[in-house]
């Protein structure tokens, strides 16, 4: 992936190796970020198909892969909207989609720590669509607050407000939930 412009035409020219390539090393976190907006297992697999053909169906030239993924998420992003404000999508449970960072063989670990995910899950929950998109993308996706802001299409000084008041409202849920624990 060296020479980002070959790749790329050869992705463009639909060759195997390097379409292969795009979609496996972009697949799992575009459908995150999309299940996270549609919230629907079926409806994200689409979406997650459809921002492929349609990047490919409109050739880009980048100067850089960071540039491309961007593109990719904005497409996620584009897509995931219109398939909420069209229809109201059916609510399903998506936390076996977000990564776990090493798998734990004792199954006490496991068990607490799916409670934690699902917990996470639920929180996020709480938050307006934006700030959930915002807060997806930067935890999970580990983007920065500029890329945020060109995939959303807003400044970047309203990506960080909107991260800022999500991790206050998650703060405090976090706080209110481990007060409501400490008198049971």
């Amino acid at each position: 992936m060296e020479d980002i412009s070959k790749w790329l035409k050869e992705i463009f020219e639909r060759k195997e190796e390097p379409l292969s390539e795009l979609i496996n090393k972009y697949s799992p976190s575009i459908r995150r970020f999309i299940l996270g907006i549609v919230k629907n297992d079926e409806d994200a697999k689409e979406l997650t198909q459809e921002t492929f053909l349609r990047f490919l169906n409109h050739p880009q030239n980048f100067k850089e892969v960071d540039e491309m993924r961007n593109y990719l998420f904005q497409i996620a992003h584009n897509l995931s909207l219109t398939k909420v404000t069209k229809a109201s999508s059916r609510r399903e449970e998506f936390y076996d989609e977000l990564p776990e960072k090493g798998v734990d063989e004792n199954l006490s670990k496991s068990i607490i720590k799916k409670e934690e995910r699902e917990f996470v899950l639920n929180l996020l929950q709480i938050l307006p669509p934006q700030q959930r998109k915002v807060v997806i993308l930067k935890i999970w996706e580990d983007l920065t607050f500029k890329e945020i802001a060109k995939i959303m299409s807003l400044s970047e000084g309203s990506v960080k407000a909107h991260y800022f008041f999500a991790m206050k409202k998650l703060r405090e849920e976090v706080f209110k939930k481990e007060e409501e624990n400490g008198r049971n």
